[in-house]
């Protein structure tokens, strides 16, 4: 019961209130670029939690988003 209160209210709700938080905050395009780095953040968190296996082409993949996210987001 207590998994499906936190799939229900704070994966749910939660990461929409954040999503329409972050698009108030700044554009709409640097938010939806975030999106591009949760396959990253997901494979990090099961590495760190279930011990799973990244190899170099994981790693390198994680490198090349974030650094494109980053070059989309920065202040020109």
């Amino acid at each position: 019961m207590l998994s499906l209160i936190w799939l229900a209210v704070v994966l749910s709700i939660g990461s929409i209130g954040l999503l329409y938080w972050l698009i108030r905050r700044s554009a709409a395009t640097a938010v939806a670029s975030l999106f591009y780095l949760v396959p990253a953040v997901t494979a990090v968190m099961a590495y760190v939690l279930f011990g799973e296996r990244l190899d170099g082409i994981a790693i390198s993949g994680m490198v090349a988003c974030a650094a494109a996210v980053f070059l989309v987001n920065r202040r020109a």
